[in-house]
């Protein structure tokens, strides 16, 4: 009995500490995986972060990555996903509490999508950013760990 109630707190904990980092609604669902990046980081990233959300064998899936590569004394960022064709990819600045959207591009054709905000240094004292993506119609909506 006892071992049954260590393991049910320790599975809730577990659970609560999946859910909480997304602070979006849409980015808590069951099937979002965040992670770094592994194979598909690049060379000159700092950091890379990543996150799926859908199933792979039903062609809903969206996989968007944080690339954040440190360029004359700055962290920049940019992301890249493939969301599908109709899909976006785009992302989020948070500073002081407000959260902005730096661009937002569509994907078409092969429905590979690369936001980048080089321009965009947010470095500096409180200044955070994440990479979003969906799929076509705002569907799968997920983000990555805030930076």
């Amino acid at each position: 009995m006892g071992t049954t109630i260590r393991t049910s707190t320790a599975t809730v904990m577990l659970a609560a500490v999946v859910i909480l980092p997304g602070l979006a609604p849409a980015s808590a669902a069951a099937d979002v995986h965040r992670g770094d990046c592994g194979p598909c980081r690049l060379s000159d990233d700092r950091v890379c972060l990543m996150v799926a959300r859908g199933k792979q064998g039903n062609s809903w899936r969206v996989t968007v990555h944080l690339h954040i590569p440190h360029q004359r004394g700055h962290d920049r960022a940019f992301a890249a996903g493939l969301v599908g064709t109709g899909g976006h990819v785009w992302l989020e600045r948070r500073h002081v509490g407000h959260i902005r959207t730096l661009g937002r591009i569509t994907a078409e054709g092969d429905a590979i999508v690369s936001q980048g905000q080089y321009h965009s240094v947010y470095d500096g004292p409180g200044y955070r950013t994440r990479a979003c993506g969906d799929a076509k119609g705002g569907r799968l909506r997920a983000c990555t760990a805030w930076h």
